[in-house]
């Protein structure tokens, strides 16, 4: 009875989020701005925080320096070490290091849209992803950008998109054709520059692109 009590409240407070499976959790440690280590009972998991791409830490002996160490340490203000945290996650909810990909909630509040609204981060979604989901954290993008928040403040202004610095520091060419959500255009990797950064989607395929209403035009 608890649990659904407790599911009906996210519900009411979250109505977007897709509710598939639920891991409640300690936070043990914050490794950057949208990585955590979970202690649930006796297992540990890696938690990436879905829909965000904050400056990296530490990429393969390369790092972003200051702007991924405040994106981290504002992270670690929301979700210190030690707070009971849910994560919200799909079928879909794994990446290819197999952390789980979720949606956090903390005091009843989602800590990835308090990142992307705080502008310490880049929305980042490939595709499968939920469309309600999708609006609701270009909303909170477009509200730091707007603002000039945390990134996109004039200091940062010079500072890569994280998506585009691990590229660069393995001279690799992005691979992800990208859609804007907003006019259904699509483009390639080289182009993304072109869509704002809250109005950004991934496919790893062309036709799964073509099959959700994106095209070349």
């Amino acid at each position: 009875m608890k649990s659904l009590r407790f599911l009906l409240s996210l519900i009411i407070f979250f109505p977007t989020l897709v509710l598939a499976y639920t891991l409640h959790g300690t936070v043990i440690n914050v490794h950057d701005g949208d990585t955590l280590t979970v202690q649930s009972g006796s297992d540990r998991f890696k938690v990436r925080f879905l829909g965000v791409d904050t400056p990296e830490v530490d990429y393969f002996g390369n790092t972003q320096g200051e702007p991924a160490d405040v994106a981290r340490d504002f992270v670690a203000g929301l979700v210190p070490v030690g707070s009971n945290i849910t994560v919200l996650y799909d079928e879909n909810g794994h990446d290819k290091h197999n952390r789980i990909l979720g949606r956090v909630i903390y005091n009843d509040v989602e800590v990835n849209l308090e990142i992307l609204k705080e502008g310490w981060g880049y929305m980042y979604f490939i595709y499968p992803f939920d469309k309600g989901m999708i609006s609701a954290y270009s909303q909170a993008s477009k509200f730091a950008v707007d603002n000039q928040r945390g990134l996109f403040s004039a200091r940062y202004s010079n500072v890569l998109a994280p998506y585009d610095f691990r590229m660069k520091s393995r001279n690799l060419t992005g691979t992800n054709f990208v859609g804007d959500i907003e006019t259904k255009m699509l483009y390639y990797p080289e182009d993304s520059y072109k869509i704002p950064v809250w109005r950004r989607a991934f496919f790893s395929d062309k036709n799964l692109a073509y099959s959700n209403g994106y095209k070349f035009f």
